[in-house]
């Protein structure tokens, strides 16, 4: 687990790659879909998602995210969760995390900073995700 000094420790997610499209090197860099899916465990938040990542590799190796997914909690509540930042190898480094639900017991999470760290490695993502308290 990663730690982020200020910041209380939301959940984890562990997921593998579904699938990946390349659309090829355009002028502004490699562009792929990578699809994944997997589940997030924690105390205030867990459950499964699932999404795509619109990856644009730039051509100076730096990788720019930006995730779109469903989380379906435990409880059968629906999270829209979008996300975006940067890749560096196989680090994921300063991604913004965005949820917007209209369940009650989840509505909390729309007023938060969220903040994520973590690898992508060998069709496998594992993140740790963080808030502001």
């Amino acid at each position: 687990m990663y730690v982020i000094d200020g910041l209380e420790h939301l959940c984890s997610y562990k997921a593998d790659v579904t699938n990946r499209i390349y659309f090829g090197d355009t002028p502004i860099g490699k562009r792929y879909d990578v699809y994944f899916e997997g589940s997030v465990t924690g105390q205030r938040l867990s459950g499964k998602m699932h999404g795509v990542d619109y990856v644009l590799k730039r051509s100076d190796g730096i990788a720019e995210l930006n995730v779109r997914a469903v989380l379906v909690t435990e409880d059968k509540a629906n999270i829209s969760v979008q996300i975006s930042g940067y890749m560096i190898g196989e680090e994921l480094k300063d991604t913004q995390i965005r949820m917007v639900t209209g369940h009650e017991k989840y509505s909390w999470l729309m007023s938060k900073i969220i903040i994520g760290k973590g690898k992508a490695a060998n069709n496998r993502l594992e993140l740790d995700y963080y808030y502001e308290p």
